[in-house]
C-alpha cells in the first residue's frame, strides 16, 4: 500500500506541478498582455504628446519668424529714413560749408583789395612827396 500511496502522491504532486505551471503560464500571459496593453497605451499617449509638442514648437517658430521679419522690415524702413535724413543733413552741411568758404574768400579778397588800395595810396603819397622834394631840389 505504501507503493500505491507513494504512486498516488507522485501523481498528485505531478498534477499539482502541472496545475501550478499552468497557472503560472496563465498569469504570465495575462500579465504580459496587461503590460503590452499598458505599454501600448502609454506609448500612444507619449507619441500624441510628442506630436502636440512638435506642433507647438512649429507654431512658436513660425510666430517668431513672422515677428522677426516684421522687425526686420521696420528696421529697414527706419534705416532708410535715417539714411535719407543723414543725406539731407550732409547736403545742408556741404551747402553751409560752401557758403562759409565763399564768405571767407570774399572777405579775404576784400582785404586784399583794401591792402592793394592802401598800398597804392601809400605809393602814390610817397611818389607825390618824392616829386615835391625833387622839385624843391630842382628849383633851388
Amino acid at each position: 500500500m505504501t507503493d500505491i500511496t507513494h504512486i498516488r502522491a507522485q501523481r498528485f504532486k505531478a498534477n499539482e506541478e502541472q496545475r501550478h505551471n499552468f497557472e503560472l503560464k496563465k498569469l504570465r500571459s495575462e500579465n504580459q498582455k496587461k503590460y503590452a496593453d499598458e505599454v501600448k497605451k502609454y506609448e500612444g499617449m507619449l507619441s500624441r504628446m510628442r506630436e502636440e509638442y512638435e506642433t507647438k514648437i512649429n507654431g512658436l517658430e513660425n510666430e517668431l519668424e513672422q515677428k522677426l521679419s516684421t522687425m526686420r522690415s521696420r528696421h529697414d524702413i527706419r534705416l532708410q529714413d535715417e539714411n535719407r535724413r543723414l543725406a539731407e543733413e550732409l547736403k545742408n552741411l556741404k551747402a553751409t560749408h560752401g557758403d562759409q568758404v565763399a564768405e571767407v574768400s570774399e572777405s579775404q579778397n576784400n582785404e586784399i583789395q583794401d591792402m592793394k588800395e592802401s598800398h597804392r595810396k601809400t605809393l602814390q603819397n610817397a611818389r607825390e612827396k618824392f616829386i615835391k622834394e625833387k622839385s624843391k631840389f630842382e628849383t633851388a
